[in-house]
């Protein structure tokens, strides 16, 4: 048997699990509540009865209590459920946790990539929850989804009996291991009052994780597109940023107003948007959107079985400021703008190099101040600073204003005045936009 629900649910007082309908209001009180709700232990019990060899559920429900004003001990959603024998129920967040609406998507994030692993064949049941919740994970750290109970035998929602691979038509490419620096937890001081985006500095404490330590390539995102058949955004719409060629860098530097979209232009390309030759695959990967560098850190989390995902703004910046090892720097790794990136003049025409040309910062990760900027998880919003969590921040929550967080200087503002390559540095961008100085690198937790 299959049950699946999309909705709200929480917990009675006599520690039973409700689904509840669309005409439940927060209004209510409990009893006239679980009138209008669905009681999950008679759905497990009615599958039961029925004799079904195996029984799944599926619930993309919201486990934080949605009726905190009830006089009771609990403050959860959805409690701990006990399935019966032959019961393996699948839950989009864990008790205590919110399980992310998706705005602006069809289905909730659960659902979302849920619907990506049915579509897989040959996956069976447990991996496919598996990789379900890794990619989940993967996009909101704070969404774990949970499983309760247990099935003794395999399962496929889509089983090919002979399945024949049909024979590659590139050749096919070894995914090499992302070169990565460990990150230790600790805590720092986080922003500074050169902007009113950076204010107020406060104190942020974070777990331990990894960072790549160089920024993501063109040869590395070649690979995803080559495995997975991916089309990015700017492939899809009309292009990307570019910079105007005739263009005389000012001495304030390169703007966004000085730059135009280009049809046409796409992640094979230069800052100018001409199609890069393969000697320079290994600069960094631009014109890629925040949802393109979110899905390659999907692809690269199903390939090694490890979760990628992008750095949260905090983490992001304490990585560039040293870590425990910082010395105070202004720049990633120096005081000297020139030992961590490239100055362009009004001579000079301005583009990327190949990663890892510049001095590394104390804990070994280059091109943090220059070459492009990096896409962060985190929505973007000015107040933040001053509201901000101590412990492990990942940014405010989805709002009308939609912008994600872009973090670390590029070859757009790589003038006398570096003022964009400050560790401490914010800037932000719309997530399908892709740019001639914002390219992205990856963050895993041990």
């Amino acid at each position: 048997g299959l049950f699946y629900f999309a909705g709200h649910g929480f917990e009675s007082s006599d520690n039973l699990n409700y689904l509840m309908s669309v005409e439940v209001r927060s209004s209510l009180n409990e009893t006239m509540a679980k009138r209008k709700s669905l009681c999950l232990n008679d759905v497990m019990s009615s599958m039961k009865e029925a004799n079904s060899h195996t029984n799944i559920l599926l619930v993309d429900a919201c486990r934080n209590n949605p009726f905190r004003g009830w006089d009771r001990n609990t403050a959860s959603g959805l409690g701990a459920v006990n399935a019966p024998s032959g019961t393996i129920a699948f839950f989009a967040a864990s008790p205590g946790q919110t399980a992310s609406e998706n705005a602006g998507q069809r289905n909730g994030l659960f659902t979302q990539e849920l619907l990506k692993q049915l579509r897989q064949p040959n996956l069976e049941l447990i991996s496919m929850f598996k990789n379900t919740a890794r990619a989940v994970k993967g996009k909101n750290t704070r969404q774990t989804p949970y499983q309760a109970g247990f099935i003794t035998d395999d399962f496929y929602f889509k089983r090919t009996d002979t399945p024949t691979p049909a024979p590659p038509t590139k050749p096919v490419v070894d995914l090499e291991p992302v070169a990565m620096v460990s990150i230790a937890e600790g805590s720092f001081l986080m922003g500074s009052n050169k902007s009113d985006y950076e204010k107020p500095i406060h104190r942020v404490t974070l777990s331990s994780f990894r960072m790549a330590k160089y920024e993501t390539t063109v040869a590395e995102f070649e690979r995803f597109v080559e495995a997975t058949e991916y089309k990015t955004e700017a492939e899809k719409g009309e292009g990307s940023y570019t910079i105007n060629a005739g263009l005389t860098i000012p001495s304030s530097g390169l703007q966004y107003g000085d730059a135009k979209t280009q049809s046409g232009v796409n992640w094979r390309c230069d800052a100018y948007g001409k199609i890069r030759p393969r000697s320079e695959y290994n600069h960094p990967v631009m014109h890629v959107s925040w949802n393109d560098a979110v899905a390659y850190c999907e692809w690269l989390t199903l390939k090694t079985g490890r979760t990628y995902r992008l750095p949260t703004e905090a983490e992001w910046e304490y990585a560039a400021r040293g870590g425990q090892q910082s010395r105070g720097t202004i720049y990633a790794g120096s005081n000297d703008f020139k030992e961590v990136g490239w100055i362009a003049d009004k001579t000079q025409r301005t583009g990327t190099r190949a990663v890892g040309q510049t001095k590394p910062n104390e804990l070994g990760l280059h091109d943090m101040s220059w070459n492009v900027s990096e896409w962060c998880s985190d929505f973007f919003e000015k107040g933040y600073y001053a509201i901000s969590p101590g412990s492990n921040p990942t940014g405010p929550p989805a709002t009308d204003y939609k912008w994600r967080i872009v973090r670390g200087g590029s070859i757009g503002g790589n003038t006398n005045d570096p003022h964009s390559a400050r560790v401490a540095s914010r800037s932000f961008l719309q997530p399908d936009a892709g740019s001639y100085s914002v390219g992205f690198r990856v963050v895993s937790v041990p």
